[in-house]
């Protein structure tokens, strides 16, 4: 499962509290995202900087502020503090990641998510810091991975994936919940979420009842129709296939 490959890459470099914290306010901000409670989801946010924000402080000082007690506020001071750390540490902890969960930050803090305004800016809010989460989340995991390239860039692939309410995410398995959406209309939408599967994992991900006929019929039909790439096993979603499945999904 890739949660539990992710935990596992965590735990050489962060201590428990912090890769069960971020990983549970991470799952958490999913959640509510897909309910469509922008509120809630920004709650859980917030906490996810908090947590990220203890996970850069470890990295570059080897220890960090606990759970119980309050960080200091997150303004120019602080990201001075982190980028003038030792040169020997990556930029990526010193000044990328830190520039991104300040930008969370302020979102989070200074828009809607608190402050209510005429037209409510909750949801594109939701939408913005779920996906800045993803993208730290997936950068910590780059930053420290020691699986191979092929795993690690397939990790990676399902962190960042793209979230639709027409996709759902059974936790091993996607799922396109028009059941009566065509096959090769599924396939696009699944690639759309998480590019380069496999055929066995389409096959089995809209339970297509005959795996030669889904390959013959759905997935060369649509590699010739250049909406794919269709090779060695392996489907990749085409420039031309990108603008189908969006199509497909609004």
């Amino acid at each position: 499962m890739i949660i539990e490959d992710i935990k596992q890459c965590f735990k050489t470099y962060y201590p428990d509290e912090l890769i069960n914290g971020i990983i549970d306010n991470y799952e958490k901000a999913l959640k509510q995202y897909r309910l469509e409670n922008w509120q809630y989801c920004g709650n859980e946010i917030g906490q996810f900087v908090e947590i990220a924000r203890r996970m850069i402080e470890y990295d570059l000082t080897g220890n960090y502020t606990p759970l119980n007690k309050k960080l200091a506020n997150f303004n120019q001071t602080e990201l001075n503090k982190m980028e003038n750390a030792s040169s020997n540490i990556d930029e990526t902890f010193r000044i990328i990641i830190p520039r991104r969960l300040h930008s969370m930050y302020c979102i989070r803090s200074k828009r809607g998510m608190i402050h209510k305004g005429k037209i409510d800016p909750n949801k594109m809010d939701a939408s913005v810091l779920l996906q800045d989460a993803k993208w730290i989340l997936a950068e910590f995991f780059r930053m420290c991975t020691s699986y191979s390239i092929d795993k690690s860039e397939e990790i990676i692939s399902s962190i960042i994936y793209k979230d639709s309410p027409l996709i759902w995410d059974t936790g091993g398995t996607l799922r396109v919940l028009e059941t009566k959406m065509p096959a090769k209309n599924q396939v696009l939408c699944l690639l759309y979420t998480k590019n380069s599967q496999s055929d066995v994992d389409l096959c089995e991900a809209i339970e297509y009842s005959n795996f030669a006929v889904f390959k013959s019929s759905v997935l060369k039909k649509l590699h010739i129709s250049r909406l794919i790439e269709y090779k060695n096993g392996i489907c990749k979603l085409s420039p031309l296939g990108i603008q189908e499945a969006e199509k497909l999904l609004k």
